[in-house]
């Protein structure tokens, strides 16, 4: 059977985000060594913000009346955490290695949902968290002259961005477009105010890049957003892992690095586990609304 027209372009304005955060990570990999961490960071924020800003003026009158003020900023806090941690991890390793570890966050959101949002988890959901994270150790090896501080860091972007998603559903009934413009707002201020402390003159094509790399941050989110919009998030969710492909063959072709056996074997790990994770929230979904149809009384 042919998805109907509204649920195609949901898959694809969903999969077309995913490729703007891969792309967003690999001009980040390839301008941080030149123009250091904070030039990068506040790049990524600061066009991020007046892109947001300019497209959707109205959005900006809107941050003061947002109902949720202070898990808001706090969902910019963890997303700006998330970037730092994310772009220092991709100064040290492969773009492939930093990304199969940052993938473990859908499982970390499912983790985190028990104690943040009182959610159920079950025994089965558990054990397929903790496969996933075993795989993420398969690519991080602790003990056999693994990834070092790299690997630390991209498992810090997960956690804080698994932090971020959990928060997010606290305000998913705020306008969503005022969410993305909050989501950039700490990390465009503060490093902002950071600045003269890593200052480097960047070229004419430096400044571009950083334009593209900030506009891809935004353009990404709102991706996500528009096609949230059009189809429910558990559906959407098996796509996710597209964008680790992309990044596997990004970090091939542009910048030469080949995966090693353990990145691969830990990523599909991950993946596993993950599409593990949304197949028994499906299957629990479905015996909920079965329950609700069936109505009271019926054993």
């Amino acid at each position: 059977m042919r998805a109907p027209p509204g649920q195609l372009a949901a898959v694809g304005l969903f999969l077309l985000g995913g490729l703007f955060f891969v792309v967003l990570n690999v001009l980040a990999k390839a301008l941080t060594p030149e123009l250091g961490p904070v030039m990068v960071i506040w790049g990524r924020f600061l066009f991020h913000v007046v892109l947001t800003a300019l497209i959707f003026p109205a959005a900006v009158v809107a941050l003061a009346r947002t109902a949720h003020p202070r898990v808001q900023l706090g969902r910019s806090v963890l997303l700006m955490l998330s970037t730092i941690f994310n772009f220092l991890a991709l100064w040290h390793l492969p773009l492939a290695d930093v990304s199969a570890i940052v993938f473990t966050a859908p499982l970390l959101v499912a983790a985190l949902s028990v104690v943040v949002l009182k959610e159920r988890v079950t025994a089965l959901r558990w054990a397929a968290i903790v496969v996933g994270l075993l795989g993420a150790l398969v690519i991080i090896r602790p003990t056999g002259g693994g990834l070092g501080v790299g690997a630390l860091l991209a498992a810090g972007c997960a956690l804080a961005y698994a932090l971020y998603q959990v928060s997010t559903r606290l305000v998913r009934e705020a306008e969503p477009i005022v969410s993305l413009l909050y989501a950039g707002l700490t990390g465009a201020v503060l490093f902002t105010l950071l600045l003269p402390l890593g200052w480097r003159e960047p070229s004419p094509g430096q400044w571009l890049l950083l334009l593209i790399l900030g506009s891809c941050g935004a353009v990404g989110h709102l991706m996500v957003i528009l096609a949230l919009q059009r189809l429910e998030a558990s559906r959407l969710a098996p796509f996710t892992y597209v964008q680790l492909v992309w990044a596997i063959l990004a970090s091939l072709l542009v910048f030469g690095d080949v995966p090693g056996l353990a990145t691969l074997g830990g990523a599909t790990v991950i993946v596993g586990s993950g599409l593990f994770v949304w197949w028994l929230n499906q299957r629990e979904a479905r015996s909920a609304r079965a329950a609700v149809a069936a109505g009271p009384g019926t054993p």
